[in-house]
């Protein structure tokens, strides 16, 4: 082989590799961060338990991405997929990428108010993509309940300033944005989406609907789609964690699956919060097609005590 040729060869080999170690130092950088995106459901304060059962990966895919607080708080994977159903979500997410200081300007300029949050509440949403983000947001943020399909009353109380949560909320926007740059974001059914994303080297994190709460979210989840997401899963090639309440149907479709159990708790909404009514304890159970060793039990409390002390860092 010529001389020149084979250098040449070698510095493109030794370019390449350069630039796989500079991107792989860039995912590393990115920080956790805490979603604003408020979700009924969402798994916040159950992603210390979540993230250190994930095994090693390289392209991550949550089908049911709601509010990103699993996503959002683990390390950035190689390959990352948010995908949901909801297109006032995607609409969201996707104005937030494109227009982010024009949003984040008309969203800060909002007050905190029963009148605007009730007006809203009654009028059809927006047309325009980029009122129909500010108007989405501001609701899922001053309304008791976040639910995208189902109507609660205003956030309010004389113990926690929902004024204060709110401005806090949109500034936590320019972080969480900085988060999901290199995530890919998607508006597919769950079935089409594990189809395409599925090899040996994707983890799913499945956070479905839970069964008898299907109707707080927009795009319909019924029985027979909890059992064909179930059978879907018990074919693909890649790793899975779904997360569920226990229930007769769905202890019957994962019963050949590794579980594992936490104590979940559920908070009662703002105002009776107020009223002395505690968190009610559930029991989250995570179903997994793959088993974790000794090994990984140990780097899973080292990981939890990480994600505890970012958690405790926001409040």
């Amino acid at each position: 082989m010529n001389n020149a040729l084979k250098l040449n060869q070698e510095q493109a080999v030794l370019e390449f590799d350069l630039e796989v170690v500079s991107e792989a130092k860039e995912v590393k950088k990115k920080k956790r961060v805490h979603s604003p995106i408020r979700w009924f459901g969402g798994k916040f304060y159950l992603a210390k338990h979540i993230i250190p059962l994930m095994p090693k990966h390289h392209c991550y895919v949550e089908p049911f991405g709601g509010g990103g607080h699993v996503l959002t708080q683990k390390d950035p994977s190689k390959v990352e997929v948010w995908n949901d159903i909801d297109g006032d979500l995607i609409n969201f997410l996707m104005t937030l990428r494109t227009d982010k200081t024009r949003l984040l300007e008309a969203l800060s300029s909002l007050p905190t108010s029963r009148l605007l949050c009730e007006k809203w509440q009654q009028e059809p949403m927006p047309e325009d993509d980029f009122e129909r983000a500010v108007r989405w947001y501001y609701l899922l943020r001053q309304t008791i309940v976040p639910a995208n399909n189902q109507k609660s009353g205003w956030r309010h109380g004389k113990i926690k300033s929902v004024a204060f949560d709110y401005q806090n909320s949109v500034k936590r926007l320019n972080d969480f944005e900085e988060r999901i740059r290199t995530v890919n974001i998607e508006c597919l059914d769950f079935r089409d989406l594990i189809e395409r994303y599925d090899s040996p080297e994707t983890f799913f994190f499945i956070d479905p609907p839970y069964v008898g709460r299907e109707g707080a979210y927009k795009g319909g989840f019924t029985r027979q789609d909890h059992i064909e997401l179930a059978q879907l899963l018990s074919t693909i090639k890649g790793k899975a964690l779904v997360s569920y309440y226990h229930d007769p149907l769905i202890d019957s479709l994962y019963k050949d699956w590794n579980l594992f159990e936490v104590d979940g708790l559920v908070a009662p909404g703002v105002t009776k919060a107020e009223k002395g009514q505690k968190k009610r304890k559930e029991i989250e159970c995570f179903f997994t097609n793959y088993d974790i060793d000794n090994h990984d039990k140990v780097i899973m409390e080292e990981q939890k005590n990480t994600i505890e002390q970012t958690q405790l860092s926001l409040f």
